[in-house]
Formats: structure tokens, C-alpha cells, sequence
């Protein structure tokens, strides 16, 4: 594949003088436009916020061809968006992230929608229309935007009513049978009354064929907001939001990346990582959302009083096929519905003076969430699971002997195996079940081995188990398990989770202007924050009348019904001092800190596997520059920023002699520099670019021995998972007028990461880097009426695993999720 790629220190260079417009582009005349965001809680010029901030517009949104938030976040310097699952998105700041997709813990990067957190990611990722902007917020934002924004935010600001008629329309068609639709209607209802209505439909076929019939990763989305603005005073406006989604799509597909896997399953087929794929269950996600906001803001004097009142609720179901295949000795299904409410209260009170910008305020939040996970296997997948395990155990006396036995070889023959990569053993493990079957050893003997293993008991010796102390119970179970294993009878585990969570917060933040051209700022908030959170585990399978588990067993740990509860607290804060070179140009250095509560573990409670989990606390120090040159034509910013991340939240497979999922603490550290710069080279010609450096490293990491984990799994000194070192952004736009008609505007963007740590589970397995080109072409008549745009998304049509699934590598099954493939299409806008 070619890669297109600048040595990192050219990288720098070009990325200092060209890239993506993050800031909109001038319209007729050289010179940046003004850009206000809300980042402080009050409307600033986002070159005058000392935070490091990318904001989108919604011209940017629509140049881009983004459609979510995974779009925008492929642009960005130092950040990652991760929604490969609608319903389990992960953001990523700055290698800050939560990789739990259970409910028991809170994401590290918060998402905002119009002041209002969206607690759960399942609930954050909404149709980008009709936007007013998106701030991202880098670094921890722990005074202002308050818990669990230790990596930063996300801010969805949509269009307020405005007292004018206005509509618009668009219409989108590209392959893959996508048709979109969006329309919005303003309406000025009196002289002091407005409402605004959104629309849009997205409907997409899939573009990963699958041999069951169903093609998967496609789109099937609906949305409706509206908003109504009310100004019964001069000094008064009273915002009421409201917004309805519905989502259901055969999305989130990942595939099984082991050839003999597919191949076993599917006699004469041929595996290719980016052909056909055969799935025995149907990937879905399906979510319906309401959500709705009452936002109050009355001035008097020199101070404004607001108060946000909110309320969000979602129910949603999420069905995986985690194994990617149709191979009956790897099934692995689940299926997880999830029922979420959500009630936030905020009161602010803000002030200005000549010297003294100043906010305080207070929230309360209330969330109740629901989780089911059932987890689907066949009898027969626990010898499968057991081959991957005893394969990656090589090496191990246990192991070895094992496997020669099946492989008719001595454990001297197989000492390459303990040489071999992840990707080999996985590769491995299969061919190693099917010898298993060639040989007619799915009986006693197989079950034996393979129980004997499991259990970790015994010493198995050359397999003579006349001395295994549990040979007993072999002669029980293993008549009932044989003939369940040849009939590839269904083996079903489910867990159960309810929580309640309450937080409290009071918080102040200001800015004092020292001097003309130097201010300081300082704020604190206290966070108190209150769970309560149930479990409830049960097998829907017995041997000899004795329960078992497999995805949620823990060192024999049975079925649990248990309510805990648990109570974290925190005082962060920030101080920033800025200084103004020039009029355009500033200078700023900051240190501020975040708090992200503790939680519980959702899927496990077991021996020597904590209940719950410490707060992650962060603190970030930075230095930055803001400036604008040669009349506003180009601007720069940069900064450079280290952080110090202490108990920080990780979700891994933990347990002997199976492991299974456990949240864990650990610490870390990350540094790093970040560049943006837009020139507005010509009248006519735009360049923008961004770039990111990125080293980031765990510096403590807690070894639980009791679960099985040794010195070699100890990531001390190794990079975080999910973050690139290097990331570069590149675009230009070029207006070519038409005489008086209008002007045609071709655009081309380009971004590239370098390759990355998947796998917490795995370190050594990597994402390889990649590249993408989005490219498009409008027409605009002078008068703005319509609009009509060429677009293509992923140009080259680069072929590329985004990410690997831990689950399917638990049962020999590695699964890969595909990249979007070259999209094309146009868009027909009319404005009236």
C-alpha cells in the first residue's frame, strides 16, 4: 500500500504551513473570519481562549462529507473517534480514553450537546446537522466542564431560531444506495417567538457482503429536533430543545481474520482479509432517543443568570456476532439491550468588569441505566477456547505437552511454538481444533485434556489420569458432554446490571486582567459523586447438575446476585496565565487537573477482582501560542502539553484459567505537541494543515497475581493503546469565479496516522498506518439559492482493518472491522 508519508520531522515543517480548515475559510475578501465559541461559558474568539480548541462549522461538516463524529475526529490533531459501534463510540483526547463499553464506569472525554452532557456513549453520537459548531476541547476540563472530562470535550452547539423565514434542503445520493435527506424550517412565530424544525433521514446499503444474505455495515437513521426560542423580555431568552432518533441498522460487523476459520467453515471458499464474509448471526444496532432541554438566560447589569434543565432517555439494543464467522467450533454470540435516563440540572451565574471576567454555578445530574449482556456459545467452543489458551500458554510445561500429544510430536518438536507472534498462534489454534477432529478426539479424550486444563488442577503427567484428583468428576460429566459437544448444543451465560448514579458539583472560574496585555485565570470546582450498582450473573447450562461458565467465570466464581454501593469525591482545578505579543498574537501556559469517578466492575465480581474502582485524576501542564499574521491571513497555533494520569480506568481480560473481562487501575503519562495553521494564501486559494506528535507510556501497572498475571504482563514502559505517535491533516480549496453566475470550489483533504497499539490484552498487535483523500466539488451561484457538490470519501479506496476484536480472540476467532471503502456521490442544496 502506499503510503504518501513525510518524515516526521518534514511532517512538522509542512504541517506548520499547510492543512484542513478547522476555522472557515474567508469569503470574498483575504482575511480569516472571527470564530466565537463557548469553551469559557461565555462567547469568546476562540484566537482569544488560552485552551487548545478545533473548531468545526457547519461549512466544515458539510466540506468534509462528515456524517458522525468518527468523520471529524480522522481530522483533528491529537484525537481519535472510534464508532465503528454506533452504540459503543470511543473518543480519545490526547491518548486519554476509556476502553469499557460496559455501564458500571463514565467515559474520560465528555460530550456536550447544547450545555447538556450525554452520559453514555451510546446516547452522544447524533445527526450533525443544522450545527451552529463542534469545540473540542483539548486537555483535561475538569473546572468548567466539570467530571469525566479528564482527556477534554466535545461540544455540539446546534442553530438557534432566528427571527427571519429561512428553509433549507438537501438531498444526497451516492453508491452503495445511499439516499439522504435533510430539511429545516425557520419560522418567527410573533415579533419575541421563533421556532426551528430539523429534519433528516440516512439510508445506506452495506458495503461487507456476507454469504448469509445480509450485507452488513449499512445506515438506517432517522432524526427530528426542534427548538423554539422566546424572548418575553429584553433582557430575558428562554430556549426550549427538544430532538427524537431512531437508529436500526446491520452495522458494527467485525470479521473473523483467521483463514482456517473461514475456510474450515466454508469447504472450497478461499479466505481474502477484504472479500466475502459468512456470519451466523445478524450484527444490529438499534436505538431509539428522546432527549429534550429548557435553557433560561437573563442579564441584569453586567451579569447573566442561566439555568439548563434537561432530561435524556434511550433504549438500545446492540446484537454482535464477536467470533465473525460461521465455524460452529468458534461460535460467540451476544446480544446486550440497555435502558438509560438521564436528568441534569446546571444554575450559572457569570459577570464582566473592566478587569474581571468571572462564572460560578452549580449541577446536579441523576442516571439510571440498565444493562443486559447474554452471552451465546456452543458446548464445543470451550475446546476451542481452550486451544487458543493452551497455544499462547506455549512454552509452559502444561502446554506443550498438550500439544504434542495432539500433534503426535514431543514437546521438544513444538519449541518453535513459544517463538511464534500473537498473529501466528491465532493463525495456529484452528488448524489445531481440527486435527482434534480429524482424529475423532471430540470424546472423552479431547474433553478430558481440555477439562483437565481448565480447571488447573491435577497433574496430567503423560495423560494417564489415574493420578488427576478430579478424575471422579471426569467420569460424570464427560458421557453428558460428548454428545452435546458433536451437537454443537447452544451454551448461554447472562449478566445483569442496574446502577444509579447521582453527582454534585459547585464550581467558579475567572479571569482577572492583570494588565493590558496580561490575564490570569483560576477556577475550582468540588465533585461529589454517588453509586449504586447491582449484578446479577446466572448460567443457562449445567453439567452433571453443576453449573459453568465461560465468559463470565472467574476462578470458579458462580452465579452472583450482589448490590454494592460507593462514594468518590474530588477538588479540581486550573491557572492559566496569558500574555499578548501583538494584537493577534498570544502566549499562554496553563496547569490544570480533571477528575473522572470510580466505578464497578459490570461484567465480573469474583476472588481477588476489586467490587469497585478508584477515581482516575489527571494533571496536565501546557504552553501554547495563538497569533494571526500578515493582516489575518494566516494563523497559527501550537502547543505542547504533558500529563500525568494517576488510577487510570482499563478494561482487561483478567482470571485463571479463563480470563474474563475486569476494570483495573493503573497509571500513566503522556506528552506531546500539536500544530494548526490555516493561509489564506490568495484571493482564491486556501491551505490548511494540522499535526500532532503523540509519545504516551504506562508508568505503573498493577500486577494481580491472583488472577493469573505475571511480571511479562507488566505494560510498564509500553505506549497506550488506540494513539498514534504521528498524525497529519492536509487540505486546500481553490474558488474559481465564474463570470457573474458564481464560483466552483474544488477541495481535497488528506490525513495519515502512523501505526498504533490495538490491544490492551495484546501489545505486540498493531494497527498498521494509513491514509484517506476525501475530495469535492461545489457549485455556488452568487445569489446562494442552491447549492450542487461532487464528493468521494476514502478516494483511493484503501483497504484497511480499523480495529480488532479481544472476544473473538478469546475463542481462536481474531476479528477485524473494515474501513469504509471509496463512497461517492452528490449533494443538491436549496436554500429558501
Amino acid at each position: 500500500m502506499p503510503t504518501f508519508l513525510p518524515r516526521p520531522l518534514a511532517t512538522a515543517v509542512i504541517a506548520a504551513t499547510a492543512t484542513l480548515a478547522l476555522a472557515p475559510l474567508a469569503q470574498a475578501q483575504n482575511t480569516l473570519e472571527e470564530v466565537v465559541v463557548t469553551a469559557q461559558k461565555r462567547a469568546e474568539n476562540v484566537q482569544d481562549v488560552p485552551i487548545a480548541i478545533s473548531v468545526f462549522t457547519a461549512e466544515n461538516v458539510e466540506d468534509l462529507s462528515a456524517r458522525n463524529l468518527g468523520d471529524l475526529g480522522q481530522f483533528t490533531a491529537g484525537v481519535e473517534m472510534d464508532v465503528f459501534k454506533s452504540l459503543q463510540p470511543t473518543y480519545s483526547i490526547r491518548g486519554v480514553q476509556t476502553n469499557d463499553w460496559t455501564v458500571g464506569s463514565d467515559p474520560a472525554v465528555a460530550v456536550y450537546i447544547d450545555g447538556v452532557y450525554a452520559a453514555r456513549g451510546a446516547g452522544a453520537e447524533t445527526a450533525l446537522v443544522d450545527l451552529a459548531r463542534i469545540e473540542v476541547l483539548k486537555g483535561p476540563q475538569g473546572t468548567l466542564f466539570g467530571r469525566n472530562a479528564t482527556g477534554g470535550a466535545i461540544h455540539l452547539v446546534t442553530q438557534d431560531p432566528v427571527f427571519e423565514q429561512e428553509g433549507r434542503a438537501k438531498l444526497s445520493v451516492g453508491n452503495y444506495g445511499r439516499v439522504d435527506g435533510e430539511l429545516m424550517w425557520n419560522q418567527p412565530l410573533t415579533d419575541d417567538l421563533a421556532v426551528r424544525v430539523v429534519a433528516v433521514s440516512r439510508n445506506r446499503d452495506g458495503y461487507v457482503e456476507n454469504l448469509n444474505g445480509t450485507d452488513l455495515n449499512d445506515e438506517d437513521i432517522q432524526a427530528i429536533r426542534g427548538s423554539l426560542l422566546w424572548n418575553p423580555t429584553p433582557d430575558t431568552d428562554v430556549r426550549w430543545r427538544l430532538e427524537y432518533s431512531e437508529l436500526d441498522q446491520h452495522s458494527a460487523a467485525r470479521q473473523t481474520t483467521i483463514a482456517s476459520v473461514f475456510e474450515n467453515a466454508n469447504p472450497g471458499r478461499s479466505y481474502s482479509d477484504f472479500g466475502k464474509i459468512h456470519t451466523d448471526y445478524v450484527n444490529r444496532e438499534a436505538r431509539d432517543q428522546f432527549a429534550t432541554s429548557l435553557q433560561v438566560d437573563h442579564s441584569f447589569g453586567d451579569k447573566t443568570f442561566t439555568s439548563i434543565t434537561a432530561w435524556r432517555e434511550f433504549n438500545t439494543e446492540l446484537d454482535e456476532d464477536l467470533d465473525g464467522s460461521n465455524n460452529l467450533d468458534h461460535l460467540f454470540n451476544s446480544n446486550n439491550p440497555e435502558e438509560n435516563d438521564y436528568f441534569s440540572q446546571e444554575f450559572r451565574l457569570t459577570g464582566a468588569s473592566d478587569k474581571l471576567k468571572w462564572t460560578t454555578g452549580a449541577t446536579f445530574s441523576r442516571e439510571h441505566v440498565s444493562h443486559l449482556t447474554t452471552a451465546v456459545f456452543n458446548v464445543s467452543t470451550l475446546e476451542s477456547f481452550a486451544w487458543a489458551e493452551l497455544l499462547k500458554g506455549a512454552g509452559s510445561e502444561t502446554s506443550d505437552v498438550f500439544l504434542a500429544t495432539f500433534a503426535g510430536q514431543t514437546p521438544e518438536d513444538l519449541e518453535y511454538l513459544a517463538t511464534l507472534s500473537n498473529s501466528e498462534i491465532d493463525e495456529l489454534a484452528p488448524s489445531f481444533r481440527q486435527q482434534q477432529r480429524d482424529a475423532g478426539l471430540d470424546g472423552i479424550a479431547a474433553s478430558s485434556f481440555v477439562w483437565a486444563f481448565l480447571n488447573g488442577e491435577g497433574t496430567l503427567g503423560d495423560f494417564g489420569l489415574s493420578d488427576n484428583p478430579f478424575i471422579g468428576i471426569f467420569q460424570q460429566i464427560l458421557p453428558s458432554l460428548q454428545p452435546r459437544i458433536a451437537a454443537y448444543e447452544p451454551w448461554v451465560e447472562e449478566v445483569y446490571s442496574d446502577g444509579t448514579y447521582e453527582s454534585y458539583a459547585v464550581y467558579g472560574d475567572a479571569t482577572y486582567s492583570i494588565t493590558d496585555r496580561m490575564n490570569l485565570s483560576a477556577g475550582l470546582r468540588y465533585t461529589y459523586d454517588e453509586k449504586e450498582f447491582s449484578l446479577f450473573s446466572q448460567y443457562q447450562n449445567t453439567i452433571a447438575g453443576a453449573n459453568f461458565g465461560l465468559a463470565f467465570y472467574n476462578n470458579g466464581q458462580p452465579l452472583l446476585d450482589a448490590t454494592q454501593s460507593d462514594s468518590w469525591d474530588n477538588l479540581s482545578g486550573r491557572v492559566v496565565l496569558d500574555y499578548a505579543l501583538a494584537d493577534d498574537t498570544m502566549l499562554y501556559a496553563s496547569v490544570a487537573t480533571g477528575f473522572k469517578s470510580g466505578g464497578f466492575n459490570s461484567l465480573n465480581f469474583g476472588p481477588d477482582i476489586d467490587t469497585s474502582y478508584d477515581e482516575e485524576e489527571v494533571i496536565n501542564y501546557e504552553v501554547g501560542s495563538k497569533g494571526q499574521y500578515f493582516d489575518r491571513s494566516l494563523q497559527l497555533n501550537a502547543s505542547a502539553f504533558f500529563y500525568d494520569y494517576q488510577n487510570l480506568q482499563e478494561l482487561k481480560l483478567l482470571g485463571q484459567p479463563i480470563p474474563s473481562y475486569n476494570l483495573r487501575n493503573s497509571d500513566a503519562e503522556g506528552y506531546g505537541i500539536e500544530l494548526e495553521t490555516y493561509w489564506l494564501a490568495t484571493d482564491n486559494l486556501t491551505l490548511a494543515g494540522n499535526y500532532s506528535w503523540l509519545k504516551t507510556e504506562y508508568t505503573k501497572f498493577r500486577i494481580l497475581e491472583a488472577a493469573g498475571e505475571t511480571e511479562e504482563d507488566d505494560l510498564t514502559g509500553k505506549p497506550r493503546v488506540g494513539t498514534p505517535e504521528h498524525k497529519v491533516n492536509l487540505s486546500a480549496e481553490y474558488r474559481w469565479q465564474l463570470g457573474d453566475f458564481g464560483a466552483l470550489l474544488p477541495r481535497i483533504d488528506y490525513t495519515w496516522s502512523s501505526e498504533r497499539v490495538e490491544s490492551l490484552n495484546d501489545p505486540a498487535r498493531e494497527i498498521d498506518a494509513f491514509y484517506l483523500i476525501n475530495a469535492r466539488i461545489a457549485l455556488l451561484p452568487d445569489n446562494g439559492d442552491w447549492e450542487v457538490a461532487l464528493w468521494t470519501t476514502n478516494l483511493t479506496d484503501e483497504e484497511h482493518f480499523g480495529e480488532y476484536g479481544d472476544n473473538g480472540d478469546a475463542v481462536g476467532s481474531l476479528t477485524g472491522a473494515r474501513i469504509p471503502p471509496r463512497m461517492y456521490g452528490a449533494d443538491f442544496i436549496y436554500n429558501f
